[in-house]
């Protein structure tokens, strides 16, 4: 680093299964950050499609990969976590992307700020070819608003913290994230890098839009457990104005490409 200090190992989780029209795009979006002590694990779920010719292809740049049925995404983010060696981790699903030197500036920001378990910051939206449909500058989370706003994506936080808080559930098919950065959030200081760090795909065949009605009711019944308050989008979810409204009043929140997508997933 710029005052002498050991890059830390930063150790990126992907976890995959019958993705591989992105796959490529995403183990690429991991390998090409350039940061020096990077550790990175594919996880695949036993795939039927040519995920697994993509991986091989980039192998010998992978630290560690495996192709076996698991019980679902958790599942797999965790058997990566398991083996993981880095002091700072992440995972990118495998139809997402990071963005140019996000590994670099995370652990930038985590050298500067010692006391910070997590750090996070903005994502880029793009569509299944690839192309940016929109940008959600996201404020800091705060748990009293109501509103979740961390994306896996755009997101990394330290080994330590982890240790207190445990793995992620498995159960939970939708909301995991959601759950498990929340209790992180329990246990320390996160902090908001403003910048744009990831790339959210947005397609009719995302995971969040197949059954969106699944995703609904882990994520309130998981945010009410954690924080004991109502989550915002609940509030909403049946008033397409209430939504609307909301957008505006909170702008980060949703930008105006993500829209049509956040209202059929939400309100269908």
């Amino acid at each position: 680093m710029a005052d002498g200090s050991e890059w830390p190992r930063v150790s990126v989780i992907t976890p995959s299964y019958n993705q591989g029209q992105f796959l490529e795009e995403t183990i690429r979006s991991v390998l090409l950050q350039g940061y020096p002590n990077l550790e990175y694990i594919v996880i695949d779920g036993g795939s039927t499609d040519n995920s697994v010719e993509v991986i091989k292809k980039y192998q010998s740049h992978i630290t560690h990969w495996a192709s076996k049925k698991d019980n679902g995404q958790a599942h797999a983010i965790n058997k990566g976590l398991k083996i993981s060696t880095g002091s700072i981790l992440g995972w990118v699903n495998s139809d997402d992307l990071y963005a140019k030197n996000t590994i670099t500036k995370i652990s930038q920001k985590f050298h500067k700020n010692q006391a910070a378990i997590l750090v996070h910051g903005n994502r880029i939206l793009i569509n299944e070819n690839s192309e940016v449909i929109g940008w959600s500058p996201l404020p800091p989370f705060r748990s009293e608003t109501g509103l979740f706003n961390v994306c896996s994506e755009t997101t990394f936080w330290k080994r330590t913290a982890m240790t207190q808080t445990g793995f992620l559930k498995e159960e939970l098919k939708f909301a995991m994230d959601l759950e498990f950065f929340s209790r992180l959030y329990l246990c320390g200081r996160f902090l908001k890098l403003d910048d744009y760090l990831g790339y959210f795909r947005c397609y009719k065949l995302n995971k969040s839009s197949t059954i969106p009605h699944i995703g609904q009711e882990e994520a309130f019944r998981e945010w009410k457990i954690i924080f004991g308050n109502d989550y915002t989008t609940k509030k909403i979810q049946s008033n397409k104005l209430a939504l609307l409204k909301a957008m505006i009043v909170n702008p980060g929140l949703i930008s105006l490409p993500y829209i049509s997508y956040k209202l059929s997933n939400l309100l269908n």
